[in-house]
């Protein structure tokens, strides 16, 4: 499926030998409309989580853009452990890595962060960085947080892949 550009599978990240970490594969179809018409849902209301699953896909597409676009090389995935500890995306390339975390909430909460700055304190993740629907930017620890279309903008303008460098 990802030869015919249908989607894309995004790896499981591997930070440490230790703790045992999930190792299978997401997949992504190329569009999140075709992901509400195959549910048969397209002209029903977002449910909130469908909204986030939508957000997220959202988010790679757009990492994946700039990763080609910049080509700054390095790898994209995401990190869960069997406790079910998530973060949405991890982009590493040598001893640089960012981590991302997606929230379809018009509010951010401070758990939302807790998985990066885990990773953070632990010196794994250079910097830390959440995307949500609200509108205000925020400090949460050092999970710089912001709203969708800031975030964006600071992708576009190669800043977030670039904040690893500043550490």
């Amino acid at each position: 499926m990802a030869d015919t550009l249908i989607g894309a599978w995004l790896p499981a990240w591997r930070p440490r030998a230790k703790v045992k970490e999930v190792s299978h594969p997401k997949f992504y179809l190329f569009d999140t409309g075709v992901v509400r018409a195959l549910s048969r849902r397209l002209r029903e209301p977002l449910e909130g989580a469908e909204r986030g699953m939508l957000l997220e896909t959202l988010v790679l597409h757009e990492l994946r853009a700039r990763l080609a676009y910049s080509r700054c090389g390095g790898e994209l995935s995401y990190y869960r452990t069997p406790s079910g500890t998530e973060v949405d995306f991890v982009w590493g390339r040598g001893k640089l890595t960012v981590g991302i975390e997606v929230k379809a909430s018009p509010r951010w909460r401070p758990e939302y962060g807790r998985a990066l700055a885990d990773l953070h304190r632990a010196g794994v993740v250079t910097s830390c960085w959440g995307v949500y629907l609200g509108e205000t930017p925020l400090k949460d620890g050092p999970v710089r947080v912001l709203p969708l279309h800031a975030f964006l903008g600071e992708l576009a303008a190669g800043r977030v892949l670039a904040a690893a460098r500043q550490r």
